[in-house]
């Protein structure tokens, strides 16, 4: 009696347990990404994924909050991913390997280098519109290009800083990480320009796009180098570390940067650095969303879309300020 009452017993907890469990998985409808973000499962909206190829800037950050406002007034199921720096090409490239098994109606993504190319074409294969944002790729697979033309505005940068200097005077060049579509498109829209009006590039060395980095280039150069009379840098992350090492030797000379992230905007509001060729990250991650959503819906996507950029001095900088604040505190 006792044994069949043990049984029982023992056949009841089982049954409890196994109900218990399926219950789980039932009301387990929200996941969490890499990066802590929930999304809900078989929500029935469509499904776009944002990767961006790093996170530690600003300027990613007003990416990252373009691409989640378009999913809130898209009505899209979004994920947000990112690797931790653009430095971690192979980061990058895991975090979109990994993504592909999910199978998103369509992917938006910051690529850092050619090497995302492979694994870009298998989303290709499965019939996953990709769209590129921020950085071009020679890849015919891709469904659009969201983005600043580089070259343009390298060649607005040097234009500028032209505008400062006479014939024969010789500047330097903090470029960004080598081989990076978007560091040598801009490198070599400045190299055009004082080409043109007689002006000597004569250092250009990577600091990675990384303020501290660009601190330590900078004062290279400029021991080697004491009578340059202007500096270009590829990014404003950059530009502050220039500022850094030009102030340190209390030198006063012109240093124009492309971003117009807060940081910059402020020190040209103070007269340190001198201008910065402003893009819009917010706008071409809201775009890219948007586009992903045509993309799903099979309609009409342009190939090429410029998100536009704005040279900022500090007649404009408060303004654009205000501007990067508003997004920054959504």
């Amino acid at each position: 009696m006792k044994n069949r009452l043990m049984i029982t017993a023992i056949t009841l907890l089982t049954a409890m347990l196994l109900l218990a469990g399926c219950g789980g998985q039932e009301s387990s409808k929200v996941a969490s990404n890499e990066n802590g973000n929930k999304t809900e499962k078989d929500s029935g909206k469509p499904k776009v994924a944002v990767v961006l190829k790093g996170l530690d800037q600003e300027y990613f950050k007003l990416a990252e909050k373009g691409a989640k406002q378009a999913f809130e007034d898209l009505g899209v199921d979004g994920t947000f991913l990112a690797a931790t720096t653009q430095t971690e090409t192979e980061k990058l490239i895991n975090i979109l390997e990994d993504l592909t098994n999910e199978e998103p109606d369509a992917l938006v993504v910051m690529p850092s280098t050619e090497a995302a190319i492979p694994v870009l074409q298998r989303y290709k294969e499965k019939d996953i519109p990709v769209i590129l944002i921020d950085t071009d790729l020679k890849w015919d697979g891709k469904t659009a290009y969201i983005g600043t033309d580089n070259y343009t505005a390298g060649q607005e940068a040097g234009k500028f800083l032209a505008e400062k200097l006479s014939k024969g005077d010789k500047i330097a060049i903090l470029e960004g990480v080598l081989g990076t579509d978007v560091n040598e498109q801009r490198v070599k829209g400045v190299e055009d320009v004082m080409k043109e009006k007689g002006i000597k590039i004569t250092a250009s060395q990577a600091a990675d796009f990384d303020r501290v980095k660009a601190v330590t280039v900078m004062e290279n150069i400029l021991t080697a180098n004491p009578d340059i009379k202007g500096i270009f840098t590829a990014n404003d992350e950059m530009a502050i570390g220039a500022l850094k090492a030009v102030k340190a030797r209390n030198l006063n000379i012109p240093i124009i940067g492309i971003d117009g992230t807060s940081d910059v905007l402020k020190s040209i509001s103070k007269g340190d650095v001198t201008a910065s060729v402003a893009q819009e990250p917010y706008d071409m991650a809201y775009k890219g969303v948007e586009n992903a959503l045509k993309a799903i819906k099979g309609e009409t996507v342009e190939k090429n879309i410029d998100s536009s950029i704005e040279v900022i001095t500090k007649e404009n900088a408060g303004e654009k300020l205000e501007k990067v604040k508003s997004i920054l505190d959504k």
